[in-house]
């Protein structure tokens, strides 16, 4: 193996590893970036979708306030209940937009549950205003509880796009599932007291005791409600509260704890004793609801805690990723750097002058080895090889000096010196050959012959120079219409042929004409400023067939192009030449 492809493959080998390496270890840093990155959308999404039912249930407390209301309801009453939907609506879509938005294909369960929601939401609304707008007297209790439980019963399935986010989340981050679980404790704690408020709804309206069946709802919702408060404790402990969620976790205590269940506690107990409640259902979410705030912003300090975890874990996983990037870039550059300096200083100067020779071995000669200013060996054997290169570019220069001279004979001697056209033996060769294919093809074939009319006047009258630039105009006017790969050459003195494509007797003569028409419609400038007008006679000739013969085509376009003149000049007559049969001679008459 030669010096250099040896280097190259050891080269080639040690980048191969490093990459290698670094791309292992970027590639593992690269999916823990996006993990985090996923991870921390989940987060964003799940504090939306709680903030969603947070909504959700919130619009049943001015649901339960119209449900309990006069027929029709206190104007005040039904415009909170209806910017109460209007807040759900627009988080319900805000969260359904970024579930749409999101790449993770873990959250289209989350979607379906949200679609879920949205499915039945309509209809336990409608139900609670088809309630609302019966007389008070008509709205039986089953009536009433089924509208509140309606309303009730579509949070569990946005619960579900909850638990899915939150699962997704903590996937993410492990070291904030506490965290996570807390939240998603308080979201349920915040439901269930909710729903704990609206186990009233229906004995306020009606001013009757609680039914056994409502009183064990209510104490069955209170056990779960202190055992959620006991499960939430334990992952806030767990994981080491932060002071605003201890602030959060001691006010919930005092407030919700303390006064929602004291105002839980005094309804029950005129319930039971009998006695007038002394509200209605607004009256009682009135002094209720306000002390579940404090259930959210136990949430909002749980999540804020575990987002901006998610966050410092995302940030220290891009600055990883970034601070690998970068140790890997510079182990490449120093790497490259070490090889560039090896091969410029000691194989490169080799394998130029390794090549040079073979180069010019070969004879080629277009790059070679500049003149080199080093006081080595190398440098006198690139010196001698720049002399003989230099030698050979001399000679191979008068080569093709030579060579171009032999074109350029050869151009002219199938070119007309004057007009730049075929000349008379160019002509024959390209006819003959396309007088072969049209007889194999069985295909038509024309030829146009024309000269100038009274050209001999011309040059007496104006001088052969001026004849010259007629004969020169004439050309530069017919060559464009005639269309590519169709021929056309001086065929002595004023005398011109052209061989048209495919053309039979009435396209050749529409050829001539057009070509006659050109002619006649050109107005020559002679060198001293006259302007002069000459037209042209047309003979055509066409036959076909495969025994079709050139020679006899061009002698019946001259005997048309006798014609032409005798009949008065500046026009064309055809002449149609009849295919003979195998046994005639073709010879030209």
């Amino acid at each position: 193996m030669k010096l250099a492809r040896l280097f190259a493959v050891s080269t080639a080998l040690l980048a191969l590893l490093v990459v290698a390496l670094f791309g292992r270890l970027m590639l593992l840093d690269w999916d823990q970036y996006r993990s985090s990155a996923a991870g921390l959308r989940s987060m964003e999404l799940t504090r939306q979708a709680m903030v969603a039912v947070e909504k959700l249930s919130g619009e049943r407390r001015p649901s339960n306030a119209v449900l309990g209301d006069a027929t029709p309801a206190d104007p005040a009453k039904a415009a909170r209940l209806a910017r109460a939907r209007t807040d759900t609506d627009a988080a319900l879509r805000e969260l359904r937009s970024a579930l749409l938005q999101s790449r993770n294909p873990l959250d289209a369960r989350a979607l379906a549950d949200l679609d879920a929601t949205l499915a039945v939401l309509p209809a336990a609304r409608a139900q609670v205003d088809q309630v609302a707008g019966l007389p008070r007297g008509e709205r039986s209790p089953a009536l009433t509880t089924r509208a509140v439980q309606g309303m009730i019963a579509v949070v569990p399935s946005l619960l579900g796009s909850v638990t899915v986010l939150s699962r997704n989340a903590a996937n993410a981050y492990p070291q904030l599932t506490g965290t996570l679980t807390a939240a998603r404790l308080a979201v349920d704690l915040r439901e269930d007291a909710g729903k704990l408020g609206s186990q009233f709804t229906t004995a306020l309206t009606t001013g009757q005791a609680l039914t056994e069946s409502e009183s064990d709802g209510i104490q069955t919702l209170r056990g779960r409600i202190e055992q959620l408060r006991i499960l939430l404790e334990q992952p806030i402990r767990s994981v080491g509260a932060q002071p605003a969620v201890s602030a959060a976790l001691q006010e919930m205590d005092q407030q919700y704890f303390g006064g929602g269940l004291d105002v839980v506690a005094q309804t029950l107990r005129a319930s039971r004793q009998g006695r007038p409640y002394g509200m209605d259902a607004a009256g009682f979410a009135a002094r209720y609801a306000p002390h579940m705030d404090c259930i959210v912003r136990l949430r909002e300090a749980l999540l804020a805690v575990a987002i901006d975890g998610a966050r410092q874990a995302h940030a220290s996983a891009r600055a990883g990723l970034l601070l690998l990037g970068a140790t890997a870039a510079g182990v490449l550059a120093l790497l490259a750097t070490l090889l560039v300096l090896v091969r410029r200083h000691v194989l490169h100067p080799l394998q130029v002058t390794t090549q040079a020779l073979v180069r010019l071995a070969e004879g080629d000669m277009a790059t070679g080895p500049a003149l080199s200013t080093r006081r080595d060996e190398i440098g006198d054997l690139l010196r001698a090889l720049h002399a003989l290169r230099a030698v050979a570019i001399a000679k191979r220069t008068l080569e093709r000096s030579h060579q171009t001279l032999i074109e350029e004979l050869k151009l002219a001697s199938s070119t007309d010196h004057l007009t730049g056209i075929l000349n008379r033996r160019a002509f024959s060769e390209a006819a003959g050959a396309r007088a072969q294919s049209a007889r194999s093809a069985h295909a038509p074939l024309a030829v146009v012959m024309f000269d100038i009319d009274r050209f001999k006047a011309v040059n007496d009258r104006y001088g052969h120079d001026a004849g010259d630039q007629v004969l020169r105009e004439l050309a530069a006017v017919v060559a464009p219409e005639l269309r590519e790969g169709e021929i056309l050459a001086r065929y002595g003195g004023e005398e011109f042929i052209a061989m048209p494509l495919n053309c039979d007797r009435d396209g050749a003569r529409a050829v001539a004409e057009r070509l006659r028409a050109a002619i006649e419609a050109t107005a020559i400038e002679l060198a001293d400023g006259r302007v002069l007008h000459v037209t042209a006679s047309f003979g055509v000739a066409t036959g076909g067939g495969p025994t079709i013969d050139l020679a006899r085509l061009i002698h019946a376009a001259d005997v048309a192009l006798y014609r032409a003149k005798e009949g008065g000049r500046n026009r064309v007559e055809v002449e149609e030449v009849e295919p003979v049969s195998d046994g005639q001679d073709t010879r030209a008459a």
